[in-house]
């Protein structure tokens, strides 16, 4: 039987340590992006470009926070940042990303609209 071979049980614990690991690297990079894109709807409720917190469009921010997840957590894992680094890396990808998306999609739509 499986579960009475000591070898099993070491390689399911290594299994589930190194999957903690990494949602625990998601988990921390998922929370600096929250930081990041919660400051960029903050600046665009101060400055009129929204004009509640939380509208239907804080929903169209959700792919979009998932996807600077996924880049914050391979740039820490690429640059084995840990720490102060590796939160800065994603509250920097939680601000720019989004916004960034989001000013290539007004101009690929102003761009199909015939405008500038």
């Amino acid at each position: 039987m499986p579960w009475k071979d000591g070898g099993f049980w070491s390689a399911l614990l290594d299994w589930l340590s190194h999957w903690r690991q990494d949602v625990l690297v998601a988990l921390y990079a998922g929370v600096a992006v929250m930081i990041g894109l919660l400051a960029k709807i903050a600046h665009e409720v101060k400055h009129g470009h929204r004009n509640r917190f939380v509208t239907r469009r804080l929903w169209l921010d959700v792919p979009a926070l998932a996807a600077m997840v996924a880049v914050a957590a391979g740039i820490n894992v690429y640059f084995e940042l840990t720490g102060w680094p590796s939160s800065a890396v994603g509250v920097a990808c939680g601000w720019l990303g989004p916004r960034s998306i989001d000013i290539l999609l007004m101009a690929v739509a102003d761009l199909v609209r015939g405008g500038r």
